[in-house]
């Protein structure tokens, strides 16, 4: 008897064995194969952005619950779309994700004729940009630049200095050759030449614009190209005969 229970029990352990083997490559086989581990990704907080390019982007829809790496598909997220405030993956069991994202503004829109395009904060053309902007430019005379291209950096420092000089003036406008300008919102246009001081010009535009609001008939520009020496036009009044 003691020979029969020494024979069995080495039998029963590899009989226990099997079954916990067979159990796990059944558990395994059903994580690996139940499509309730494949990955379905919802999207939040997108705007203007679409929530299909946005979750195409993360590369993560329809993947496997074990090879979702949350994080690499936020930064991807970030880099597909750089105007993004910010971009988080959370997954929650068993392989249910949300894109949560954050829309900013970019800082400048270029606009050529029809064509716009999203400026981000490095002067560099948005692929697919969509979303808002918080100043325009209206520019003639300049070939726009391509997808993934940056604007010619010396027109890019001087935007730069236009936004820190206007920080009130959302649109402007640019012609080669004669620089920018824009429209006050009394409605004459502020000539502001390309290269100098746009600090020295905001002061000057400040300064004045009360004045000029009050006169009659209204000014139809204040030209700023020379800060020293600012000169107002008038519309002049055709005589009917």
């Amino acid at each position: 008897m003691a020979v029969a229970l020494w024979a069995w029990r080495p039998v029963g352990s590899r009989l226990a064995a099997l079954g916990l083997l067979g159990l796990w490559l059944i558990g395994g086989g059903i994580l690996l194969g139940h499509e309730a581990f494949y990955t379905r990704l919802d999207v939040a907080g997108a705007r203007t952005l679409s929530p299909d390019a946005l979750a195409a982007a993360a590369g993560i829809d329809g993947l496997h619950i074990f090879w979702v790496n949350p994080e690499e598909a936020a930064a991807a997220v970030r880099q597909r779309f750089p105007s993004l405030e910010s971009a988080e993956v959370r997954c929650r069991w068993p392989a249910l994700c949300t894109l949560f994202v954050v829309e900013g503004q970019a800082p400048w829109e270029w606009i050529s004729g029809d064509l716009r395009l999203i400026l981000d904060g490095e002067g560099r053309v948005i692929e697919g940009g969509t979303v808002q902007a918080r100043r325009r430019l209206e520019v003639h005379g300049l070939p726009p630049p391509t997808p993934g291209q940056r604007v010619d950096p010396g027109l890019w420092a001087r935007m730069q200095e236009l936004s820190q000089a206007f920080p009130e003036v959302s649109a402007f406008r640019y012609e080669a050759g004669r620089g920018f300008s824009f429209v006050d919102p009394a409605g004459w246009t502020v000539w502001l030449g390309e290269f100098g001081s746009m600090s020295a010009r905001a002061a000057v535009w400040r300064a004045l614009r009360s004045a000029l609001a009050a006169q009659h008939p209204a000014p139809a520009y204040l030209d700023l190209r020379v800060p020293e020496a600012p000169a107002v036009g008038f519309q002049v009044e055709r005589i009917q005969p």
